[in-house]
């Protein structure tokens, strides 16, 4: 039996012990717009936690409150993709050797839901918070609200697949994966777990699709906690990636933003920060998601979305995009946190509203370029 069938008998199997109620009404994903344009637009998100305060607010306002003014701009892409780093169950047992350990009730899935988050990654320090059981149960009651999910799987064969997308003639493989969990997380032949990011087995996964999908996406939970810039490990890494065949890295786990880098054409998002989180600090911040917008010849444009974090007391957990004025502060603060990264992000991105740009050389400008080398060779 192939690694997919294996994974899908289980979950059916799950599917007759788990309880997942009747709150999914699934398909609301499918309501987004056509685009005009070729090519399709997928929104990247930080880290999601639904448990301690966001909690509370929705069990007092309703799954609808926290994305109630972010609705219009979130059915604007074709795919929506997230980092999500608690449990879904009502199952599994803390972990004893963790200081914070999250679990979020499996009705809370709807939040997803009305967020038209199209896909997750498991991939991080807090899927196995509450043991194998809760993970398996997470899993299962994604699969049950049409989510997909990358990064876990019941043995390390299925927590190495990818999320295939296949819209508007663009094939897209999304992989998750995470440098940071406790002993045991990572999944093995015979046991449930995340997928570990290493190298050796990044590489081996983007050669089994490279030929077959037209692009490659790797999620990465790594990076240390509220720094403002990638370790030099971080960034070798990330060329060394990209170097390997694949086209985007999206980095989430330091809870704020981190640079962007252009590393040979291809965007390395070292953080997103969070997204729906459920904590409060001093250190939290405004925070980012990225839509990068592909087309069958190339990566066409990246756009940067400024949203508030969780340090306002009024409308608290309730998320937006910035205003202009208070866009252009993070985005002067992103452009220069990306500076020692050296690529022409910080030069050559744009903002445009509230929204900050930057556009790819175009098709006709590669094939220019790459004739000009061919007659300095000649000469």
């Amino acid at each position: 039996m192939n690694s997919v069938s294996k994974r899908s008998l289980i979950i059916i199997l799950l599917a007759a012990v788990v309880f997942v109620s009747n709150y999914c009404k699934t398909g609301v994903q499918k309501e987004a717009k056509e685009k005009e344009y070729d090519g399709i637009d997928i929104l990247f998100c930080g880290d999601i936690m639904l448990d301690w305060g966001i909690k509370a607010v929705i069990d007092k306002y309703g799954f609808n409150y926290p994305l109630k003014k972010m609705k219009k701009l979130l059915l604007g892409f074709d795919f929506r993709f997230c980092n999500l780093e608690c449990p879904l169950s009502e199952k599994g047992e803390p972990h004893v050797d963790k200081k914070y350990i999250f679990l979020g009730e499996p009705q809370y899935i709807q939040l997803l839901i009305n967020g038209y988050i199209d896909g997750v990654s498991l991939a991080n320090n807090h899927s196995n918070d509450f043991g194998e059981i809760a993970l398996m149960n997470t899993m299962t009651n994604l699969s049950f609200s049409g989510i997909q999910y990358t990064g876990a799987g019941i043995d390390s064969a299925t927590a190495h697949l990818p999320i295939l997308i296949d819209k508007k003639d663009v094939r897209i493989a999304i992989f998750g994966y995470s440098t940071i969990a406790l002993s045991g997380s990572y999944a093995t032949t015979s046991t449930p777990g995340i997928a570990r990011a290493s190298l050796s087995l990044i590489r081996r996964d983007i050669k089994k699709f490279r030929t077959l999908y037209d692009f490659i996406v790797i999620s990465l939970h790594w990076g240390v906690e509220y720094s403002d810039y990638p370790t030099d490990k971080q960034i070798d890494m990330a060329h060394d990636i990209i170097d390997s065949g694949a086209d985007v890295i999206i980095g989430h786990h330091p809870h704020i933003y981190q640079g962007i880098e252009i590393y040979k054409g291809k965007p390395i998002v070292y953080s997103l920060g969070n997204y729906i989180f459920g904590s409060i600090n001093e250190d939290v911040r405004d925070n980012i998601m990225v839509s990068i917008r592909f087309k069958k010849e190339g990566i066409d444009l990246l756009r940067v979305i400024p949203i508030n974090g969780n340090r306002e007391k009024k409308n608290r957990f309730q998320y937006q995009v910035l205003s202009r004025e208070s866009a252009g502060d993070l985005f002067s603060h992103l452009k220069f946190i990306s500076k020692p990264l050296k690529s022409d992000f910080s030069e050559s991105a744009v903002q445009n509203e509230c929204f900050l740009e930057y556009r790819f050389a175009s098709l006709d400008e590669k094939k220019s370029e790459k004739d000009t080398k061919k007659d300095v060779m000649k000469e």
